[in-house]
C-alpha cells in the first residue's frame, strides 16, 4: 500500500490538484471566512459530483465525444490499458485550464472571490477523491471500507462488463437516477468483493 500511495502522491496531476486546493483555501480564508463559506464548499462538491457523471457519460463515452476528440481518445486508451499510470489520472492539460476557468466563472457568477474560492475548495476536494478512487480501482489495493470495496467493484463493472453503464466513479447515485446502473447476471451477480480483474 505504501508504494502505491507514494506513486499517487508524487504524480504531477495529483500535486496540481493538491496545490490548487491550498491556493483556494488560502484565498477563502484571507477574504473573510464566514458562516456561509461551508455552504459554498458544499456547492463545489455538488458541482464536481455532477460534472464527473456527465463528462464521463456524454463526453468520454457518448454523444458529445466529438466536442473533445482528444479527451475521448485518451479515455479509449484508458479502457484499452486500464492499469497504465499515464492513462489513469486526468491529464493536467485538462486540469489546469478547467480549474482556472471554473474559478473565474464561480468568482464572477457569485460576484465574490471568497465564494468562488470556497466553491473551488469543494471542487478540488472531490476531484482529489475522484482521482484516488479511480487509482485504487486499477491498482492491487484492497479498500478498507465497505464503501471503498463497493465502489472499486462498481468501477470495474464499467470496465469489464459494460462501458455503457456504471459511469459513477465516486458515487452510484446518478447512475441510479438516470438508469445507467447496469445489470450483473450469472456467476458475477454473487461477486460481492469486487474480484474482477484490475
Amino acid at each position: 500500500m505504501r508504494s502505491h500511495l507514494k506513486e499517487f502522491c508524487k504524480d504531477g496531476r495529483v500535486l496540481f490538484i493538491g496545490i490548487m486546493w491550498i491556493v483556494y483555501a488560502s484565498v477563502a480564508m484571507a477574504t473573510g471566512w464566514n458562516g456561509r463559506t461551508w455552504a459554498w464548499v458544499g456547492a463545489g462538491i455538488a458541482i464536481f459530483f455532477f460534472v464527473e457523471y456527465f463528462v464521463h457519460r456524454f463526453v468520454l463515452h457518448g454523444v458529445l465525444c466529438r466536442w473533445m476528440p482528444k479527451a475521448h481518445q485518451g479515455h479509449d486508451d484508458h479502457h484499452a490499458h486500464p492499469t497504465e499510470m499515464r492513462h489513469l489520472l486526468t491529464p493536467n492539460s485538462y486540469n489546469v485550464p478547467t480549474h482556472f476557468a471554473l474559478w473565474l466563472v464561480c468568482s464572477a457568477s457569485t460576484a465574490s472571490v471568497h465564494a468562488g474560492s470556497a466553491v473551488m475548495m469543494g471542487v478540488a476536494a472531490l476531484h482529489m477523491y475522484y482521482e484516488w478512487t479511480h487509482f485504487v480501482s486499477h491498482r492491487p489495493i484492497a479498500p478498507r471500507t465497505r464503501w471503498g470495496k463497493w465502489m472499486k467493484k462498481y468501477h470495474l463493472l464499467h470496465h469489464y462488463k459494460s462501458p455503457d453503464s456504471w459511469y459513477g466513479v465516486t458515487n452510484p447515485a446518478l447512475d441510479k437516477l438516470f438508469g445507467t446502473e447496469g445489470q450483473v447476471r450469472g456467476k458475477d451477480a454473487g461477486n460481492k468483493e469486487g474480484t474482477f480483474r484490475s
